[in-house]
């Protein structure tokens, strides 16, 4: 039976491997785009290191792994995104390193031969012969070497809907409080008169059926 602190760490993992996802395709500067600021900060800290992601509809747009002191104050990055219906997910994990014991997979050609016939001799003493063939084939074996690992010492991860506009300008919230508890909240900021200063509102969310049309194509 998988615990809460398992399936929290793999969720947060399943956001903070892109290589097993494929990379988000965010927009250019001079293509229809949204702007999304990733701000994230950190009530407790563990390991030596810590990994982030921002994945949007399950793509990784953003990554990073930083010493774990990095954390100890506030940190913001700024993404260009698709003006269409989404969900952010965003997630994280103190991780440190160890040398362990590990077993993994590995091939092996392994020989091994047949007899097969032909003809030999010429004319009317025609005959068949036959003769030994070597061939080789793939074998799996398994084998224990140690290797260094990242050991997880606390992880989560939150998502949230979002339907931005054309040139809307978006923050992304992300608190973690400790292993398996945070906190993701989306505002929409709209610049007012003063340099610097906006209104902000909670970021506008898709439709139920934009939602469930997005779960349908995944």
């Amino acid at each position: 039976m998988v615990t809460r602190l398992e399936l929290a760490q793999m969720v947060a993992l399943a956001v903070l491997t892109p290589g097993c996802v494929h990379p988000y395709l965010a927009p250019t500067p001079e293509q229809p785009h949204a702007l999304l600021k990733v701000r994230r900060t950190y009530q407790a800290l563990a390991g030596t290191n810590l990994r982030e992601g921002l994945s949007v509809e399950g793509h990784a747009a953003f990554t990073a792994l930083v010493p774990r002191d990095a954390a100890g104050a506030p940190r913001s990055d700024v993404i260009l995104i698709h003006p269409t219906p989404a969900s952010l997910r965003v997630g994280s994990m103190f991780l440190h390193y160890e040398t362990r014991l590990v077993n993994e997979s590995y091939s092996v050609q392994v020989p091994y031969t047949t007899t097969e016939s032909y003809s030999c001799g010429s004319g009317t003493h025609s005959q068949s012969c036959s003769r030994s063939v070597t061939h080789y084939r793939t074998e799996w074996r398994t084998r224990s070497v140690y290797r260094t690992v990242e050991v997880s010492d606390g992880s989560c991860a939150s998502s949230v809907w979002i339907s931005p506009r054309v040139g809307g300008e978006y923050l992304l919230n992300y608190d973690y409080a400790e292993n398996t508890v945070c906190h993701l909240a989306c505002f929409e900021q709209i610049r007012t008169g003063a340099p610097g200063t906006f209104e902000t509102k909670r970021c506008p969310e898709p439709t139920p059926a934009e939602m469930q049309k997005l779960l349908d194509d995944r």
